[in-house]
């Protein structure tokens, strides 16, 4: 193997390491993003029924006193799939299935990622050492050099 030989290895690695943690990174947040509709979504599905039975009180205001929380959690879920989902509810086991393909594609990325970084540390000490012995070699071949020519 040559220096172009392994300086080729190096860059190949690096430019592995760099895209699979852009890969990681983008998986990572994808997941985030689901995480946050699954709360929302969530906090909609779960107070659906409590917003139909204040739609239907007959004293409104009463009603929200003492469903505040629970009327609160649904606007706020209302509010985010407006803003966020183009007021298409997603199901909460779509998006669960989603999440958890994702966590295990982020678990292999991971691994990937860490080979990757694992590899250019191990390449990195070796090709600053190859380096520096060919400049050694360099210097200790000017230096003959010069002997001879005085």
């Amino acid at each position: 193997h040559t220096r172009d030989d392994l300086a080729a290895a190096y860059q190949e690695i690096s430019e592995k390491f760099t895209t699979t943690g852009k890969t990681l990174r983008a998986t990572e947040d994808r997941i985030k993003e689901l995480n946050e509709q699954l709360h929302y979504v969530g906090q909609y599905m779960a107070n659906k029924s409590v917003y139909r039975d204040f739609l239907n009180a007959r004293n409104k205001k009463r009603f929200k006193e003492e469903h505040r929380t629970e009327l609160e959690a649904y606007e706020t879920g209302v509010k985010y799939i407006k803003e966020n989902l183009d007021s298409t509810v997603p199901s909460l086991k779509g998006l669960k299935a989603e999440r958890n393909k994702l966590l295990i594609m982020k678990d292999a990325q991971y691994d990937t990622y860490h080979y990757f970084q694992e590899y250019q540390k191990e390449l990195y000490p070796v090709s600053r050492n190859v380096d520096a012995i060919l400049v050694k070699d360099k210097i200790r071949y000017r230096s003959k050099s010069r002997e001879n020519e005085l």
